[in-house]
């Protein structure tokens, strides 16, 4: 296989052998997973026991397997890269986000976690040293790209933070002790590179945040006269008369309006009264309106019904 990769032509060649590769590592797994499964001395072995034949062939093609994985995912992250340069040239083709840089690190760590945890190499103290110090190296990248896409979104201060953690890593990682025999010469230049570049960022965060310190006023809302315009905290309502250049009102999400509004006080209306209305046992007039059918009496049935039911009888004010 590295035969082969040496004489593949670019990166695309050779994502595309090692991918063939990760297939038959994935056929060769299952097929001596079938086999423990079957096998009698696997299931009488203690906990803590030496491994059996099976066994360790598992832990050499785990190995294996993840071993090549790591090495397809840095081919995938220098071609990454290298669209992420041209994009700043003006390049063609698909344009590369920090974020997708990210991700190929977060895989790359999980692989060297799964590394670690092989059975039959938990004691190694050296394989487990080397393995930190590789960790701590590809946390630096990890962290150095989600910075940037922090800065991206105009995060200064968050942005700063995981730089200075990334260069934090870099120390540590080319500071190890095993670093000459876990880190292989690509990856130290690499790492070096990446101290000189989290160097220039860290000013360049800075220096913005400042920038954008000095162009706003109390509310967060960028100063009359400054070229740079950022979002205000008052919506659209409030500050009719104020002239702010606003790219937000144009989004699908303006600061137009303030859903749902603030509550405030407001005069008091009886409602209390209102509602008790409906609870009210008036006296019965069932004598009165069955006294007559009509005439004077049933009309004096039914202007009494109505002053009683005002308030304008005697009985009433009692």
């Amino acid at each position: 296989m590295d035969n082969s990769l040496s004489r593949a032509a670019d990166n695309a060649a050779k994502i595309t052998l090692l991918e063939t590769l990760l297939l038959d590592c994935k056929d060769a797994v299952a097929a001596v997973k079938d086999e423990l499964k079957n096998d009698p001395n696997t299931k009488n072995r203690t906990a803590g026991g030496p491994l059996t034949s099976l066994q360790q062939l598992l832990s050499y093609l785990m190995h294996i397997r993840l071993t090549r994985t790591i090495q397809r995912n840095l081919l995938m992250v220098e071609s990454a890269q290298a669209t992420l340069s041209d994009k700043n040239e003006g390049g063609e083709g698909r344009r590369t986000r920090p974020q997708d840089l990210t991700r190929l690190f977060e895989i790359i760590l999980q692989n060297y976690c799964e590394l670690q945890q092989l059975p039959g190499l938990e004691d190694d103290m050296k394989y487990q040293q080397e393995i930190d110090t590789k960790i701590k190296a590809y946390r630096a990248f990890r962290c150095f790209y989600i910075a940037q896409s922090l800065v991206g979104l105009r995060r200064w201060r968050e942005g700063m933070a995981l730089y200075q953690r990334a260069e934090q890593y870099v120390k540590e990682a080319l500071g190890a002790s095993n670093a000459t025999a876990a880190l292989d010469n690509k990856l130290r230049s690499d790492l070096q590179n990446l101290k000189r570049d989290i160097e220039g960022q860290v000013f360049s965060a800075h220096a913005h945040s400042v920038l954008e310190g000095e162009g706003q006023d109390e509310d967060g809302i960028a100063q009359l006269g400054t070229k740079a315009s950022y979002k205000s905290k008052k919506p659209l309502c409030d500050r009719l008369g104020e002239y702010r250049e606003d790219p937000s009102l144009t989004s699908r999400m303006p600061n137009v309006y303030k859903l749902p509004p603030e509550m405030r006080p407001i005069p008091c209306k009886p409602l209390f009264f209102d509602l008790a209305f409906n609870f009210v046992e008036f006296p019965s007039l069932d004598d009165k309106i069955e006294a007559a059918a009509g005439g004077k009496k049933g009309g004096a049935g039914l202007t009494g019904f109505v002053k009683g039911l005002w308030g304008w009888g005697g009985s009433a004010k009692k």
